[in-house]
C-alpha cells in the first residue's frame, strides 16, 4: 500500500542585517554609514497565559527565537561545525536490529522514501540547534509514516496538548488559514500526531533551550570577526591613512580631487587605502592621520577565546573540532579518542536515547515491534586498532596469514607469541608424508 504523503514546509529565513546610510550636503558634513549590529535577545516564556491573544505560546519576545538561532548557525563557522559534528556522532553509522521486518521498515519510513537514519539525523540537528525537535507520525492501514517536522515552524499550545505549525511565523497575523494544528502523542487526530523532544530547562514549561544558550554573544562575535576580516581584505575597510581636506568645492570637484589623490598615493591594486574627508567651509590646512594596523594579535586572541567559549558552551571538545591545543603541533589519535569517549558519555548517548525512546514508543504501540530491538551502531572517528599490540591479540598463525595468506601454518602456531620463544618448523617438500626439513626459529623470526 502506498504511503500517504505529508507536504513538507520550507523554513523561513531572516534577512541579512542592513547597512543604513545618511547622505547630507550641508556644511561641515560628509557621507557615512552605520551597521545595525544584531544583539542576542533575552529569552523567556510568558507567565500570564491569559494575557496572550493567541492559543499558542510565542518562542521569544518576537516569537522568532528559533529563526534567530538558525541564522546564527548559518553565520558562525565554529558554531555550525560543532553542531554538525554533534549531529553526525549522534546519528551513528547505521541502525541495527534483529527483526527482518523492522529492518525493512527503517530503510523506508515515509512517503518521501527517507530512511529512519535520515529522519533521525534531522531530529538530532534540530535538537542541538534549537533545544527542541518534533517528529510527525501518520498512521495508515498497516503501519506508520515517520517524518521530521522543522522546529522553526512549530509553536506549542497553551494546553501542551497540541502544536501549531506555520511555514512563516513572520506573517502569522494574516495567515491564520495556513496555520495547522496537530495533537501531541498519545493524543491522535485524523490519524496524525506529533512527538515533542526537549530537555528540562528551569522556568521553561513549553520549550527547551540548546546547550550553547550562554554563548550567544560569542557566536555573534565569531560572525563579526569573519565579516571584519573579509571586508578588510577585499575592500580595505580599515584605511592606512585619513586625509581631511578643507576648502570650498562642489561635489564633483571633491570627487575629482579624491580620485586623483588615490591614484597618486595608493595606486591600482595596493592593499592600503586612504580615507578622504572633504569639509566645506573650513580654511585650516589639510590634516593627515596615519593609521597603524597593530591589532592583528588582539584579533587572533579574540578568535581563540571566542572559539573556546562556543565549544565549551556546546559541551564539546576542541580536539574533535580540529582546534589544536596551545603548545601542540596537532591532536594525536589517542587525544581524539579520549575526547570522543568523553562526549559519547556526557552528550551523545543521552541525546540518542532521548530521541530513540520516542521512536521506540511509536514502533511498539502503533506497529507492535520490540522496542529494545532497535539500536544505533557507532563508529569512532579514529580506529582503536593502532593502539593494539597484535602480538597480544593474534596467534602466530594468524599473524603469518595476515602477512601472507600463502605462508604455511605452523604446527605450534595456534598460540600467542608471548607463550613461545622457539618454534619448530617442519616441511614436507615432496608431499610423501615424511618430514624433509626441520628447523627451529625464534619468535622474532
Amino acid at each position: 500500500m502506498k504511503k500517504p504523503r505529508v507536504q513538507q514546509k520550507k523554513q523561513a529565513t531572516l534577512q541579512e542585517p542592513r547597512v543604513t546610510g545618511a547622505h547630507k550636503k550641508n556644511k561641515n558634513t560628509f557621507e557615512f554609514g552605520v551597521f545595525n549590529l544584531s544583539v542576542p535577545p533575552s529569552i523567556t516564556e510568558p507567565k500570564d497565559l491569559k494575557a496572550l491573544n493567541s492559543d499558542w505560546v510565542p518562542f521569544g519576545d518576537d516569537n522568532l527565537f528559533p529563526q534567530y538561532l538558525a541564522e546564527l548557525k548559518r553565520k558562525s563557522s565554529t558554531q555550525r561545525s560543532v553542531l554538525a559534528q554533534k549531529t553526525v556522532f549522534t546519528s551513528g553509522a547505521k541502525f541495527v536490529c534483529e527483526n527482518e521486518s523492522l529492518r525493512e521498515f527503517i530503510e523506508d519510513v515515509n512517503a518521501d522514501h527517507e530512511s529512519l537514519r535520515d529522519v533521525f539525523k534531522k531530529l538530532a540537528d534540530d535538537y542541538y540547534t534549537f533545544g527542541n525537535a518534533y517528529m510527525e507520525c501518520v498512521i495508515y492501514d498497516g503501519g506508520v509514516n515517520i517524518y521530521h517536522l522543522d522546529a522553526t515552524t512549530v509553536r506549542m499550545s497553551k494546553t501542551k496538548k497540541e502544536v501549531y505549525i506555520n511555514p512563516d511565523w513572520c506573517k502569522y497575523w494574516n495567515q491564520e488559514k495556513k496555520i495547522k494544528r496537530l495533537p501531541i502523542y498519545p493524543r491522535v487526530a485524523h490519524n496524525k500526531f506529533v512527538i515533542h523532544f526537549k530537555d528540562y530547562e528551569p522556568t521553561f514549561q513549553f520549550y527547551g533551550l540548546p546547550d550553547y544558550i550562554a554563548a550567544l554573544e560569542h557566536i555573534c562575535v565569531d560572525y563579526e570577526i569573519g565579516k571584519w576580516n573579509h571586508t578588510k581584505f577585499l575592500n580595505g575597510f580599515q584605511p592606512s591613512a585619513i586625509v581631511e581636506i578643507n576648502g570650498d568645492m562642489g561635489e564633483e570637484e571633491a570627487k575629482k580631487l579624491v580620485n586623483e589623490a588615490q591614484k597618486k598615493f595608493v595606486g591600482e591594486g595596493n592593499n592600503g587605502k586612504i580615507l578622504f574627508i572633504v569639509k566645506n567651509g573650513e580654511t585650516s590646512p589639510a590634516n593627515v592621520q596615519i593609521i597603524k594596523d597593530d591589532q592583528e594579535g588582539s584579533w587572533l586572541e579574540l578568535q581563540q577565546i571566542t572559539d573556546q567559549n562556543i565549544i565549551t558552551a556546546n559541551r564539546w571538545q576542541p580536539s574533535l573540532s580540529g582546534i589544536v591545543s596551545s603548545g601542540k603541533m596537532n591532536n594525536t589519535g589517542s587525544e581524539i579518542r579520549i575526547a570522543y569517549d568523553l562526549v559519547m558519555t556526557t552528550v551523545i548517548r543521552d541525546t540518542s536515547e532521548l530521541l530513540l525512546d520516542g521512536i521506540r514508543t511509536v514502533l511498539y504501540r502503533e506497529m507492535g515491534y520490540d522496542p529494545k530491538d532497535l539500536k544505533i551502531h557507532y563508529e569512532p572517528p579514529i580506529s582503536y586498532s593502532n593502539d593494539v599490540d597484535i602480538k597480544q591479540v593474534l596467534t602466530i598463525n594468524e599473524q603469518r596469514a595476515l602477512i601472507d595468506e600463502d605462508l604455511p601454518m605452523l604446527e605450534d602456531g595456534d598460540m600467542f607469541v608471548a607463550d613461545r620463544e622457539v618454534i619448530v618448523v617442519e616441511k614436507d617438500d615432496d608431499g610423501d608424508g615424511e618430514i624433509d626439513e626441520r628447523k627451529e626459529i625464534t619468535v622474532e623470526q
